[in-house]
């Protein structure tokens, strides 16, 4: 091997800028006979020597051939080539030696100058670079030249500090949250451990990587949620047509009798127009129909077949005007809620919200305000004998119209337990439940337009970006289209694994919100390969491309190899059942 002096009169430090360091390598041959089991690559780490036990670590970028004529404009020929490479390269941080250990710390200071020599890092200096603390350690990628060097991430900063993972389809992003969550939930070996995801599944994709999840769906009648789980906000969304000349009223109404209805069913709790408690939908429609058929005396008494029907014991119940043109005329709200009737009755007749609007614990019983607990505990994973690490909402099958209502109903129910989980807590301290939530295709729900459509789920994301911390809440942020999600939410992450990604603008938008000395990995974003990652981060000591480490079991997210299913024999098709499946017919038992 050579000396010393030998690599420093072979690559040596022509250039040191805070962002750049330049290295030359004076005679490739030699260098190249002399060290047979070396390479240089784009990727690879050189150590700068400065002689008083620190070394400055750099990350190769990119190189060029010296020309005999640098300084002229010229392409000059191939024999002008002097035998010469300069190396451009990234400075990451320095490995400091206080006798014990050698420690990589970020930054670069008290380096003395000149430098007094440049080498290859050993496999252990770059094993250095990404360790963590045993307690913390996370591991689900490698070192994308050399796969015997893990990459460990810091587990307690990438999981409390909100995560993005971004990249065009096909590029790995299913089997990468699959693996992350994986690496999680068997960090501890007896027994369960206290680990708490929700997984927001678009496509029905992760109920194969996580057979033994608490899968929540409309197929199998699993997934339950009242209608009166809703906010205010969520409710409007659900039934008013905020687009109507006259929804101020149907505002008006519907508020007053879903506050006055759940008076009824519940006399003994104060009530809000957002308490989670039970009242009854039909009753409700019930009040907006007596509204609708309304009429008065002339004396403005009322009218109708049941002269007390609007006293308050009565305005719920389902009646018909009868009418003495002589005597009466129209009430104040008479023929004006038509529409708004038609849509209620619509919404209710649709059997694919019947996990919302006839939500029942068995065949005569429906969910109370006494089983908010238990609704609760079914989201969460805390099944009677039987608790899950990980939940999974299936989306895939509901109507499209009700996913982001679905997201915002649960996204605000994670939060506001953790918040009462904590203000609670004895001795001031922390969540001791914390709760990740897996947004998958999140641009389709969480967009950065302002569509009134999407507003509940956008403020309820939201929220948890910039609050939920505090309380034990954190978000996994998974979309194909970084720019066309909610900038609000997407600039809280401080944790980016980011794969391939072919739009410029995704390109551009995520360069923006990657720390400075990191912007030039930006460059790389469109010819990473599958499973690769840009991994950036409070939680990683140095950004770095890696590669996603395999899956077991793998999601439900293979691409179909279409040229090789074209080359089989014709098969038939089984019209009658997919047809079934969509039109939601439920076949004889």
């Amino acid at each position: 091997m050579p000396t010393k002096e030998d690599k420093s009169n072979q690559l040596r430090v022509i250039s040191f800028e805070p962002h750049l360091v330049q290295i030359e390598i004076i005679d490739f041959e030699k260098w190249k006979e002399e060290n047979s089991d070396s390479n240089i690559k784009i990727g690879s780490f050189l150590k700068i020597e400065d002689g008083n036990d620190k070394n400055i670590l750099v990350l190769v970028k990119s190189f060029k051939m010296k020309q005999k004529h640098d300084d002229e404009d010229t392409v000059s020929e191939q024999n002008d080539f002097m035998g010469s490479f300069i190396i451009n390269t990234q400075p990451i941080g320095q490995l400091e030696n206080d006798g014990n250990s050698v420690k990589f710390i970020k930054g670069i200071k008290n380096i003395s100058i000149p430098p007094s020599g440049v080498s290859l890092a050993t496999d252990k200096e770059i094993t250095n670079i990404f360790s963590v603390e045993e307690s913390s350690r996370l591991i689900f990628a490698e070192h994308l030249i050399n796969p015997y060097i893990k990459i460990e991430i810091d587990g307690d900063k990438f999981f409390s500090k909100h995560i993005a993972v971004v990249g065009s389809t096909g590029s790995g992003k299913s089997c990468t949250v699959a693996k992350i969550i994986q690496e999680a939930k068997k960090i501890k070996n007896s027994s369960i451990n206290n680990s708490h995801i929700l997984i927001f599944d678009i496509h029905g994709e992760y109920k194969k990587a996580f057979p033994e999840s608490n899968y929540l769906s409309i197929e199998d009648d699993s997934l339950k949620l009242p209608y009166w789980l809703m906010n205010a906000e969520e409710l409007e969304d659900m039934f008013i047509e905020s687009n109507e000349s006259n929804s101020h009223n149907q505002v008006s109404q519907f508020k007053y009798a879903v506050i006055e209805n759940k008076r009824k069913h519940n006399p003994n709790i104060q009530i809000t127009y957002d308490s989670p408690v039970y009242f009854s939908i039909e009753q409700v429609i019930n009040y907006i129909h007596n509204r609708n058929i309304e009429t008065v005396k002339v004396d403005k008494t009322p009218a109708t077949d049941n002269s007390d029907l609007f006293e308050e014991k009565r305005i719920f119940e389902a009646t018909n005007s009868k009418r003495d043109e002589t005597k009466i005329s129209s009430g104040s709200f008479n023929g004006e809620f038509n529409r708004f009737l038609s849509r209620l009755e619509t919404k209710m007749n649709d059997e694919r919200l019947n996990f919302l609007l006839h939500t029942k614990k068995s065949e005569s019983e429906i969910y109370q305000t006494n089983d908010l607990q238990l609704l609760v505990e079914q989201l969460l994973g805390y099944v009677s004998g039987n608790n899950k690490n990980i939940t999974i909402i299936d989306l895939s099958s509901l109507p499209f119209e009700v996913i982001s209502i679905v997201v915002s109903i649960v996204s605000r129910i994670v939060f506001d337990f953790s918040y009462y989980s904590t203000k609670m807590s004895a001795d001031d301290k922390t969540n001791e439940t914390p709760f990740m939530l897996v947004y998958e295709e999140a641009h389709k729900y969480i967009p950065k337009n302002a569509e009134v459509r999407y507003k509940n789920t956008r403020l309820a994301v939201e929220r948890i970006a910039k609050e939920g911390r505090k309380y034990g809440v954190s978000a996994m942020i998974v979309s194909q289209r970084p720019s066309e999600i909610s900038s609000t939410v997407f600039s809280q992450c401080n944790n980016f694994v980011v794969m391939r990604l072919n739009n410029p603008d995704d390109q551009n938008y995520v360069k923006k919100l990657l720390p400075e000395a990191v912007v030039s990995y930006g460059d790389a974003l469109a010819s990473l390969e599958k499973r690769e990652a840009l991994v950036v981060g409070d939680a990683i000591a140095t950004p770095t491309i890696a590669k996603i480490m395999d899956t077991n079991p793998t999601p439900k997210s293979d691409d179909i190899n279409f040229y090789q299913e074209w080359k089989e024999d014709w098969r038939n098709v089984t019209f009658d059942s997919i047809l079934k499946s969509i039109n939601k017919e439920k076949e004889a038992d």
